[in-house]
């Protein structure tokens, strides 16, 4: 499911950069560090693995200790927790943006293909009965910011009211926002000359200097190879939807794990997007949503949101245009 690697790390230096990984958010993350000599890595690396626990924590929709599992089984729900509230939020507000191109509404939908077990093609009946589920309101209020007498934070609460049967589904944002918190967490340490953050192929970058990082693009109809790379500046991100990450096969077709939320089964307009972007959690989102709208609307979103760049591909693999400057590698 990695849609992007790094080809290189850049500059050079007596100090090598370190690079640890672990399983999470159902996927191999990836996190190299470049720091100072003397910098204690050890302890750099475990407030990482932290805060990128304490995201999975609150977005897993299938953990039944999760905010976001809790949140699935009511209709009205109230939480102060920082991380669920701005994914729920973000989403939210880009579901109005790409005009429900990406919408974190379809987890019925999701759930009724079965890509998390061995695929399952449902009946247009059930189709349409989570569509009209996925459809209903979905309001996030805030309630109430209190003050902490000890440590004198403030608390936001906000009550989120949908559908009891309206399920909420994260994953087209949830490893862009948690590895947009991790480069937060890490832009604080002094010590860290570059760092890269990848989670799944959602990448975000940071740093000193202005020296960018290549990013490969792996082809669409071969994974294992790269088809193209770009350059990606420190403290900007990327990601890639593909059609070839998650996927089951049926009868001699494929059915991908990226859903158009208008139609309730897979897009099928292009085989992958690769997106830069200011921060991962647009990244994330936006190479969902570009995905759905295929190069046309696509386009027309790009030119009206300038900040972003993308590279399409089509159906059968090439590449067929975007606002992304990106090589040829083979």
């Amino acid at each position: 499911m990695i849609a992007g690697f790094l080809l290189f790390l850049g500059g050079c230096s007596k100090v090598e950069p370190e690079r640890r990984t672990r399983l999470m958010f159902d996927t191999v993350v990836s996190v190299t560090i470049h720091a100072e000599k003397g910098a204690n890595t050890g302890e750099i690396f475990a407030m990482v693995w932290s805060e990128l626990e304490e995201w999975q924590k609150a977005l897993d929709a299938y953990d039944s200790s999760a905010f976001l599992f809790e949140l699935n089984l009511t209709d009205s729900f109230t939480t102060s927790n920082p991380r669920l509230i701005s994914a729920l939020e973000t989403g939210h507000e880009y579901g109005r943006k790409t005009s429900h191109a990406y919408d974190i509404r379809v987890g019925g939908i999701v759930r009724l293909w079965d890509f998390t077990g061995e695929g399952v093609v449902p009946s247009e009946e059930s189709i349409e009965m989570a569509l009209a589920e996925a459809d209903h309101p979905l309001e996030i209020h805030s309630v109430t910011d209190t003050t902490n007498r000890n440590t004198g934070q403030k608390n936001t609460s906000v009550t989120i009211m949908k559908s009891r049967n309206t399920i909420l589904d994260l994953g087209g944002l949830g490893k862009g926002i948690a590895a947009e918190g991790a480069a937060k967490a890490l832009d604080t340490i002094p010590e860290i000359r570059r760092y890269i953050i990848d989670l799944g192929g959602n990448i975000a970058v940071g740093g000193k200097g202005e020296k960018p990082f290549a990013i490969g693009i792996r082809d669409p109809k071969a994974p294992d190879d790269v088809i193209a790379k770009f350059q990606l500046e420190p403290g900007k991100a990327c990601a890639t939807a593909g059609d070839y990450q998650r996927f089951f096969e049926h009868e001699g077709v494929r059915y991908h794990h990226i859903i158009d939320p208008k139609t309730g089964r897979p897009a099928r307009k292009l085989s992958a997007v690769t997106v830069k972007a200011p921060n991962a959690a647009t990244a994330d989102i936006l190479s969902t949503a570009l995905f759905v709208m295929g190069y046309d609307e696509g386009m027309v979103f790009l030119k009206k949101n300038p900040s972003v760049r993308a590279a399409f591909f089509g159906p059968e693999g090439n590449h067929i245009g975007g606002n992304l400057e990106i090589e040829a590698v083979r």
